[in-house]
């Protein structure tokens, strides 16, 4: 058994419930961790939140500032579950102070702040890890494999997208994603930030992008609201195919409807988050598409919750693919694993950023836009 590890975390708001329970559950899958978690530190300036998530998942210390997470010289990882404004100082020091770190998306509020935060972890030679949960979700891991294998030839076409309706509901109040100087961005870093990653893991590097974006609902709570809320985008990809991507917080009747579709000259796939353990498949010309479980003997993480090697015909839901990336980040402390390629570094997560950023800048001068990444 190794040393047991001992764990800090930022935010104590939806997604820090959610790495919470992603840390809470690792003992408790077939292959556990070799070694001890200890739920340590919990900070997060919202005393509400804080009591009710330190009661809930057992974190045995609950503080008002990340500082005092960072300067505990007994942990050894910092999970930054943050808004995004807390990205990059918070990261930074830990990543000074020797912890490895996993964060969340977008990794920062802009692309310059993401590039120092993996010059940063570079500097470190820390695991860092961002948080992309796609990348653990079974069906797309599959979905990686035929693409990568040449099952579906020349990959033609990526096409996704995101859509919710939640910034159309009555008495919503305000909240720091609506926020810029928060926030940084709207859709393009919010929900975007997720098929960007996702686009780059099935289809690969993107080199130009063209984008219109919106602020369809001007005012939320009595404020002003400074960010977009719906755009498109059409993606270059550098080995030749060419996509879209698309998100919205203004679709009315969409709940958190999530589809990618990558097409090849052999075959195509679709997935729907909605359907979280299908995975539709058409491998020949003109012949319609069929779909699997991927809860089958040798698809991605079947052997990983029970007993007698498969998952059989059982389904897993959206917050067990938090506990596939948790342990992903932890077998990498551990040295058990890499965290790159199948899972995002921070060099992912500022790819993303810069990509996010482009688009952003096509939206504003009306171009198509070269992605220029900058040199570590």
């Amino acid at each position: 058994m190794a040393s047991d590890l001992r764990i800090g975390m930022l935010g104590a708001g939806f997604i820090g419930s959610f790495h919470s329970y992603a840390l809470r559950l690792q003992p408790l899958i077939k292959r556990p961790p070799a070694a001890g978690l200890h739920l340590s530190v919990l900070a997060d300036n919202n005393r509400a939140n804080r009591d009710a998530v330190q009661a809930r998942f057992g974190w045995e210390k609950a503080v008002d500032s990340w500082e005092e997470v960072v300067r505990d010289p007994d942990l050894s990882i910092f999970v930054n579950a943050g808004p995004n404004i807390l990205h990059r100082q918070p990261t930074i020091a830990a990543l000074e102070t020797g912890k490895h770190v996993f964060c969340e998306k977008p990794l920062a509020m802009d692309a310059p702040e993401a590039f120092e935060m993996w010059r940063a972890a570079q500097a470190a030679g820390l695991v860092n890890q961002a948080a992309f949960v796609y990348r653990f979700v079974p069906a797309l891991r599959y979905a990686r494999e035929l693409i990568q294998s040449g099952e579906l030839g020349e990959v033609t076409h990526f096409r996704s997208n995101y859509l919710m309706s939640n910034y159309l509901l009555p008495g919503l109040e305000f909240s720091w994603r609506l926020d810029k100087k928060v926030a940084g961005t709207g859709t393009f870093g919010d929900l975007g930030a997720h098929h960007i990653d996702a686009a780059r893991f099935l289809v690969g590097e993107i080199d130009e992008v063209a984008a219109i974006g919106r602020t369809v609902v001007p005012e939320i709570g009595g404020h002003k609201v400074e960010v977009d809320d719906a755009f498109v985008s059409i993606l270059q990809f550098r080995l030749g195919a060419i996509g879209t991507i698309e998100a919205s917080r203004v679709a009315a009747g969409y709940g958190h409807t999530s589809r990618m579709q990558v097409d090849g000259t052999k075959g195509s796939l679709r997935f729907d988050a909605e359907r979280l353990n299908e995975l539709d498949i058409a491998d020949g010309l003109a012949s319609g598409f069929r779909t699997i479980q991927v809860i089958k003997e040798g698809h991605p993480f079947s052997d990983f919750w029970w007993e007698g090697g498969v998952q059989g015909s059982h389904p897993i839901g959206w917050v067990e693919c938090f506990v596939h990336q948790m342990n992903h980040f932890i077998q990498a402390v551990l040295g058990e694993t890499k965290v790159a390629p199948l899972a995002a570094t921070f060099e992912d997560g500022y790819r993303a950023a810069e990509v996010a950023e482009t688009m952003i800048r096509s939206w504003h001068s009306g171009r198509r836009e070269k992605v220029v990444f900058r040199s570590s």
